[in-house]
């Protein structure tokens, strides 16, 4: 549930499901995968892992076919993990007990405290013991289908053909490097308020006129984070800053001040430090980037056909109508 997971169709991520091979099935049975039973229990315990992970509210949903839709995920996701356990058993390719205990000791440490740990998966039906084993399994079928993601590859000329059929991917829009005095004025402040703020911009602005610097100005003054360091916003392109202040950060010329300027959240000084006009990254920059998108792309790939695999030659039995 909370360590590592694998993008496989989602077929690994740790849910709240008991060993497949050790389910009760006082309530009647989901499917049967290879003769291996998958309860209604556990397909109702992960159905209600589903949704508190992917904060769904089943009861607003108005159309009934999309719950049948999100369950019917639920139990295709438990149908090839065991596919996958049935794999790493046959093959015996278990993880070890160093691995297994690692992983348990990072879902532990992510409570604030054991019992809390305890509680949380007695909640769904295991006890520490029974919980170790269901991570060996997740972490065994893990591993496994990390290993079928090793046999991908990537050719140069896959590299080369994505540089060239995705131009607009490589394209870095006009830059501005800025940094900004703020002075908080709440949007609905009287104008009593207002104007004792701009009073205090105004005498800012003398400081600056006198010589002072706009970065000691900013670590004194300045009402925002990065005040820090002094008031320095590093680079951004059009968009990324409100309106009025990103007009004002690409108008005015590098090395100045702008004048005061008001936004939402109060007043501000924009000093620009730099710009940088619009330009392509070459394709030797982008080489490494590129590779790896199209390989982490490839594994994917690699583990969605295994499953493909294991389910063509599997015997599976959906039992209920989903």
């Amino acid at each position: 549930m909370m360590t590592r997971q694998i993008l496989a169709s989602g077929v690994l991520a740790i849910l709240a499901a008991l060993p497949a091979s050790a389910q009760m099935t006082a309530y009647g049975t989901a499917a049967r995968v290879n003769g291996v039973e998958i309860s209604n229990e556990t397909l109702e315990k992960n159905f209600e892992e589903y949704q508190r992970e992917n904060n769904v509210n089943v009861g607003a949903i108005r159309h009934p076919l999309r719950v049948t839709e999100m369950k019917r995920e639920v139990l295709d996701t438990l149908i090839d993990q065991e596919l996958v356990w049935q794999v790493v058993q046959e093959r015996d390719l278990y993880a070890s007990s160093e691995i297994v205990d690692q992983s348990v000791d990072r879902i532990r440490g992510q409570f604030p405290s054991e019992d809390e740990y305890v509680t949380r998966i007695t909640i769904e039906g295991f006890t520490p013991e029974g919980y170790r084993e269901h991570v060996r399994r997740m972490v065994s079928g893990q591993l496994y289908l990390e290993t079928v993601a090793e046999t991908a590859a990537v050719s140069a000329d896959e590299i080369h053909d994505f540089y060239a059929d995705n131009p607009d991917k490589f394209e870095v829009p006009e830059m501005t490097r800025a940094r900004h005095i703020l002075l908080t004025v709440h949007p609905n402040a009287d104008a009593e308020t207002r104007a004792r703020v701009r009073g205090r911009m105004d005498a800012i602005v003398a400081q600056l006129e006198d010589g002072a610097d706009f970065a000691v100005l900013a670590a004194t003054h300045s009402e925002d984070s990065s005040n820090d360091n002094g008031g320095d916003l590093g680079y951004f392109s059009r968009g990324q800053m409100v309106p009025q202040f990103d007009q004002a950060a690409f108008t005015t010329a590098v090395g100045e001040v702008s004048g005061i300027v008001e936004t939402i959240y109060g007043l501000h000084l924009i000093k620009v430090e730099d710009r940088q006009p619009p330009q392509v990254v070459p394709e030797s920059m982008a080489q490494q980037q590129i590779y790896e998108h199209l390989l982490e792309v490839k594994r994917r790939q690699a583990m969605r056909e295994e499953i493909a695999t294991l389910r063509a030659a599997a015997d599976i039995e959906v039992l209920l109508p989903l």
